[in-house]
């Protein structure tokens, strides 16, 4: 593996252990290898109470249209759509792929 792991301050190399606070492959590969348990290593954020707590209080429902109370300096603007800008030049035909993705290699043969 290539990363560097230091796990006293939860850091990784590669980086993904700090930005998304979830174990990286190279933080999984270390935990084995010390016997560790991987879970302890995400952040708290991920763990069932904190996404129970997150959802404890009610979420209210919108009530019908007809029931809105809606002050008349607000009903009185006029919200028009943004000022669209027209694109000159050719059209570009294939998109920009992302950075995970591999070329796709097409052989027509005859």
């Amino acid at each position: 593996m290539d990363g560097l792991v230091d796990l006293t301050n939860n850091n990784c190399s590669c980086r993904k252990f700090q930005l998304e606070q979830l174990p990286c492959k190279h933080v999984v590969a270390v935990c084995r290898f010390l016997k560790l348990n991987v879970y302890s290593k995400a952040s708290r954020y991920y763990t069932r109470n904190t996404w129970l707590d997150a959802y404890l209080d009610s979420i209210y429902l919108v009530q019908a249209h007809k029931m809105w109370v809606i002050p008349e300096d607000v009903r009185s603007r006029v919200v028009l759509p943004p000022m669209a800008k027209v694109m000159l030049g050719k059209w570009k035909k294939l998109r920009i792929p992302s950075q995970g993705e591999g070329t796709i290699t097409r052989k027509c043969s005859r």
